[in-house]
């Protein structure tokens, strides 16, 4: 489970469902589905509710930044789904992203950190088979953060996979 804080909301994610609750403690919507923020954006986001969530309020940009991971997995490869909202409410419209993380590496536990020129992120890789998964070494990435909070639909990620730095790196955590 995680939440995050902002002026007027409380937001909690735990795992596959979210709710968001106003500051005196009455719940303005959920348990909703984490897929549902990407509703009608088409892709394995909206088709997957596969959990790892994360929700934090940018407070530089008052706006509310959700993601969790899709996990097609095989052919159609790992993918982090974020939403922004376009505005301090977190009950109202957001700009939705699916970014593919990889084609062949699992993109497990993400963190992210909000920073005025980018939002980062760390994940613990894994190659998975039939058989299991197996540690692939940590990734980290920014997004374009200014192009989210404008709700751009070309925001771009530049991901880094360190494994070939040190295969063991991992857990890495991005501040805020």
């Amino acid at each position: 489970p995680n939440g995050a804080v902002g002026p007027n909301h409380y937001v909690q994610w735990v795992n596959l469902s979210f709710s968001i609750y106003d500051k005196s403690g009455t719940k303005l919507m959920g348990p909703t589905k984490g897929s549902t923020l990407w509703s009608g954006f088409g892709g394995p986001c909206e088709t997957s509710n596969d959990g790892d969530p994360i929700v934090l309020y940018d407070h530089l940009a008052d706006r509310w930044f959700f993601s969790q991971f899709a996990l097609p997995g095989g052919s159609d490869g790992y993918y982090q789904c974020i939403a922004v909202s376009t505005s301090g409410d977190p009950t109202g419209s957001y700009a939705r992203y699916a970014f593919k993380w990889s084609d062949t590496k699992l993109n497990d536990y993400p963190k992210f950190g909000v920073w005025p020129d980018g939002y980062y992120m760390a994940v613990n890789q894994f190659t998975c088979s039939f058989f299991g998964c197996s540690w692939a070494g940590q990734g980290v990435a920014v997004f374009e953060r200014d192009k989210m909070v404008a709700g751009h639909p070309g925001a771009r990620m530049i991901a880094k996979d360190l494994a070939s730095v040190d295969i063991n790196l991992g857990g890495m955590l991005p501040s805020s």
